[in-house]
């Protein structure tokens, strides 16, 4: 069957015969060094799974390898599931991917597998990939795209074999739809941490906000902010697209999880009062939400700090949440391109504002008081949206984070 032949698959080989024409690989590696030292050693800290829809997909993913192998060698297993064919195949390539660390006398090396899969083999991928891992290292799973909402996919089984997964929601086609998948899988299966690159972009913004209240000026304006203003990035069309590098444009997927991360932090909670005041326009990625905050007694808490659940609310205690695109062409779509928090304390107002102002390497902070404000400083967030660095950062995680599954419930809620 067609299937990848380009140089980042490696050689084609018989499935049953992958461990053998790797330790030749192995063995060639080591007779082409300038020196035999140590260099039949095979070295992996963990297995790394990349999921892909399709092969332009599992090559944009193959190139971002280079950068984790210093700090993350691993046995890779690219796989790609092609619906495309009915009957059931399996496609297998090899290669070994050596980089030079200082000089050709030493270099990191780790296992590529890349296997094509259709039909009933994709269906069943996580019984064929399960002889390729090693048992003894955690295995992570990367998907790429949208996960599916049937149960009984090939996704589930990869998952149920994976100590952490890993997704990017900046791809996802249907944003609102894959983010409750993502939510209803994190109750399914307890013991799998889900994790969202989304998270880690979203993570200078979580630091600014919070930075904001440890100024002992400001800190009394925490229980009193009574509005969220947040604006994610879109391109310049009205019908909802995919780029070349697998963005999904409006897709306000970072804007949610920020929104969700504030309504718990602040103990925010539902209206039920007020269901009709909510509004929500899946096309265009804007959203407005009326809900109540605790009373005094249980109000609110430091931003990322852990928080109560009970306590009565407040009938008059009627806060709001914004979300709505910014048309952007400079900058990745669903980005974050504004967050800004009003509140009002004894007759005393402040706006705290976080403002990229159309430049996607630096943001403007800023405190508006009642009479007076306060100078602006400006942050750099060059690295913050680097894949690589993402990924990297993902890779140091082995057990769950509970912040962000906690947010994603959140995000669930605000979404049913």
């Amino acid at each position: 069957m067609p299937g990848p032949r380009s140089l980042w698959a490696g050689k084609a080989v018989q499935f049953a015969d992958i461990e053998q024409e790797m330790s030749i690989l192995w063995k060639i590696s080591a007779d082409n060094m300038r020196t035999g030292q140590n260099s039949g050693v095979r070295t992996s800290v963990l297995n790394l799974v990349i999921c892909a829809p399709d092969i332009e997909s599992a090559e944009r993913a193959s190139k971002l390898l280079r950068t984790l192998a210093s700090t993350h060698l691993a046995r890779v297993a690219v796989i790609i599931l092609d619906e495309t064919i009915p009957s059931a195949s399996v496609s297998t390539w090899i290669t070994l991917r050596c980089f030079s660390v200082l000089s050709d006398l030493m270099r990191h090396c780790f296992e590529q597998i890349t296997l094509v899969t259709t039909g009933a083999a994709s269906r069943s991928i996580a019984r064929i990939l399960q002889p390729l891992i090693k048992p003894e290292l955690p295995t992570y799973l990367w998907w790429l795209g949208d996960p599916p909402t049937d149960s009984a996919t090939s996704f589930k089984g990869l998952v149920e074999i994976s100590n952490r997964v890993i997704v990017d929601s900046t791809s996802f086609f249907h944003p609102e739809q894959d983010i409750l998948t993502l939510a209803a899988l994190c109750q399914e299966l307890p013991d799998c941490a889900i994790s969202d690159m989304n998270w880690g972009r979203i993570t200078p913004w979580r630091q600014l906000i919070a930075q904001f209240f440890d100024v002992m000026d400001y800190r009394q304006y925490l229980s009193g902010v009574t509005s969220i203003e947040i604006e994610h990035a879109a391109a310049p069309l009205a019908m909802p697209i995919r780029s070349d590098e697998g963005d999904v444009s409006p897709n306000p997927s970072c804007a949610l999880l920020l929104a969700a991360w504030l309504k718990g932090s602040l103990n925010w909670s539902i209206n039920p009062r007020a269901a009709t005041a909510t509004r929500r326009d899946t096309a265009t990625g804007t959203y407005h939400w009326l809900l109540e905050r605790a009373s005094a007694a249980n109000g609110a808490h430091p931003v990322g700090a852990p928080r109560a659940r009970t306590g009565k609310l407040g009938a008059s205690d009627a806060v709001t949440i914004d979300i709505r695109p910014q048309i952007q062409s400079h900058m990745r779509p669903g980005s974050i391109c504004l967050v800004r928090l009003v509140s009002s304390v004894e007759g005393k107002h402040a706006t705290f504002t976080v403002d990229r102002e159309g430049d996607p390497d630096h943001v403007l902070t800023s405190v508006e008081l009642t009479r007076e404000t306060r100078p602006q400083r400006t942050v750099s967030l060059a690295a913050a949206h680097k894949e690589s660095e993402l990924l990297r950062e993902e890779l140091e995680i082995l057990g769950h984070d509970f912040l962000f599954e906690e947010t994603l419930q959140e995000v669930a809620t605000l979404l049913q």
